[in-house]
């Protein structure tokens, strides 16, 4: 096997933002009670952290950077470079990072390094797609090819550097060529990684399932701003995405197939040592579909204002404004005027899916480490860590309308909280 490594300052970065999240996170104990004591949570912080600086510390070669040139050193929260988000999407990829912990026992030393590396990798990849399509000049057709060209061809048997080189020069606009090299070999590491994961080739079709709905849902975000604005149009088609309940709103559909967290489980299980069960697979898949929800509407929500500024009406727009904007041409000089209310409403909503994702995972899959409490927790720091020491307060209202779910959960489908202090103590002496 040819080894594949990450560049050691966006390894330190990764770990940097894992550090601070879950210090934030550890934090909110001393505000909500979750059922569980706040050890638990370091620890699963604890692992992610000492995984990623074991992989600083191992790097031999030529390691993959993937910083964009002349991006300075400190750009760390928020974006500094025009045609992607680096900081953004890095943070994000340290959320990634921390869905290992559910199946690093799982896994080899080598294959739980891989793994990790494979969804970085992937994450940057789907984020700089995001951030190309929402700055460039794409119509719904190219925006779904060229979503297609780059995440098919990271899990493609066949893959062929050169011709793949060939195919994105044709397809980014000409002011964004300066992203080819890396996405170029961002596509041919992740490729390597998936043909020779234990797995990766009984779970192809399932990740082609899951690329196949965010390559719809992203280029359908092309209906959502100027000037291919149409979401009257947008409203037909995601009607009928499927969806698991009855109650989900179009909108919300669209949402679901946006987030790829689905997708990092599946990763992560093409390293797993033994095979995946078919139960073990749906109830995933189940689990994650509302963990997926949870995240876009969280991302959107916190970049309403943003969005609009740049032309576009966001997912969390559309919820709380649909009858205003469903047949607008343009955004221009539209000003929603969303009230504390509607803020209100959209997270009660959103708790609403993060209770459902909680309950299918600790049903379906069980739970005897309190991963899925875990990570129902980090998802909204995660995604809304933008607004930590600005609108603190507005994550403190998410986390009380979420505490309940995970309080039920860990009292019903998790060990003795009591077993679960004592390993956790026992792991960190």
């Amino acid at each position: 096997m040819v080894s594949i490594e990450i560049a050691p300052d966006d390894l330190e970065l990764l770990t940097k933002f894992v550090l601070r999240l879950g210090g934030y996170a550890e934090g909110l104990f001393d505000y909500h009670d979750f059922g569980f004591p706040k050890t638990a949570l370091k620890n699963q912080i604890t692992r992610v952290t000492e995984e990623l600086r074991r992989m600083q510390q191992s790097i031999r070669g030529s390691p993959l950077s993937l910083r964009p040139p002349g991006l300075p050193e400190d750009a760390m929260w928020e974006e500094a470079d025009e045609l992607w988000n680096y900081g953004q999407t890095l943070r994000f990829a340290a959320g990634a990072t921390m869905i290992t912990q559910r199946y690093e026992s799982r896994m080899t030393t080598e294959n739980l390094r891989r793994s990790m590396i494979a969804k970085v990798l992937h994450h940057c990849q789907a984020g700089l797609l995001d951030d190309l399509i929402d700055t460039g000049r794409y119509t719904f057709i190219e925006a779904k090819d060229l979503y297609h060209h780059c995440l098919a061809s990271m899990i493609d048997p066949g893959f062929d550097i050169n011709t793949f080189r060939k195919e994105l020069a044709l397809s980014l606009n000409q002011e964004q060529l300066g992203m080819f090299d890396l996405m170029t070999n961002i596509t041919a590491a992740f490729n390597r990684l998936f043909l020779e994961s234990p797995n990766g080739q009984d779970l192809f079709y399932e990740l082609q399932r899951v690329d196949d709905r965010l390559i719809l849902g992203q280029a359908l975000t092309m209906f959502q701003k100027h000037p291919t604005m149409d979401l009257s149009k947008l409203k037909r088609i995601a009607a009928g995405l499927s969806a698991p309940d009855a109650d989900l709103k179009w909108h919300e559909r669209i949402s679901q197939a946006l987030s790829g967290a689905t997708y990092y489980n599946l990763i992560d299980m093409c390293f797993l040592s033994e095979p995946v069960s078919p139960r073990e697979l749906q109830g995933t898949v189940n689990a994650w579909f509302y963990y997926d929800l949870v995240i876009t509407r969280l991302n959107h929500f916190v970049g309403v204002h943003k969005d609009l500024r740049s032309g576009i009406a966001n997912l969390a727009l559309v919820a709380m404004r649909e009858n205003e904007l469903v047949n607008m041409p343009s955004l221009q000089g539209y000003n929603p005027n969303l009230t504390m209310r509607d803020y209100e409403e959209h997270s009660e909503r959103t708790a609403e899916f993060s209770r459902r994702a909680l309950s299918h995972a600790t049903k379906e899959l069980g739970d005897t480490s309190l991963f899925y409490p875990f990570i129902t927790i980090m998802v909204p720091v995660v995604m809304m860590a933008e607004w930590i020491g600005n609108r603190d307060n507005m994550i403190h209202s998410y986390l009380r309308a979420i505490s309940p779910s995970i309080r039920d959960a860990v009292r019903d489908h998790t060990v003795d909280v009591a077993t679960v202090a004592a390993r956790v103590a026992a792991r960190t002496a």
